[in-house]
């Protein structure tokens, strides 16, 4: 599966800035299921999992999202969670007008459920 890396408290950060605990929001529409990877922490102290749209929805992922200023992927879950395609392209154009970049990308091989 194709993950985008599309938000994150460290997307912005130069040197210099005060240090902040890192959360991540990557999303992949790649595979048969669209899927949501969530991460947190540095080094040692570090943490996530792969989960579905639904469960990246519901209310124990609220403070992530937050804590990643991912607020506004909810739309876009919402839509996938609904069944409504959302393409990478969509996601990547919506990350560009917020960023001006583009966002980093992986390959990761996860098992299809």
């Amino acid at each position: 599966m194709r993950f985008l890396k599309l938000a994150s408290n460290w997307l912005d950060r130069t040197e210099g800035d005060e240090f902040s605990w890192p959360y991540w929001v990557d999303v992949s529409v790649s595979g048969a299921e669209p899927r949501v990877a969530f991460s947190e922490g540095v080094a040692h102290g570090s943490a996530g999992g792969v989960f579905t749209v639904a469960d990246a929805l519901s209310e124990r992922w609220q403070r992530h999202l937050e804590s990643a200023d991912a607020l506004w992927l909810r739309p876009y879950l919402t839509r996938l969670a609904e069944g409504t395609p959302v393409s990478e392209e969509e996601l990547a154009e919506a990350f560009h007008a917020r960023h001006g970049r583009a966002p980093e990308a992986y390959e990761w091989d996860i098992p299809e459920r």
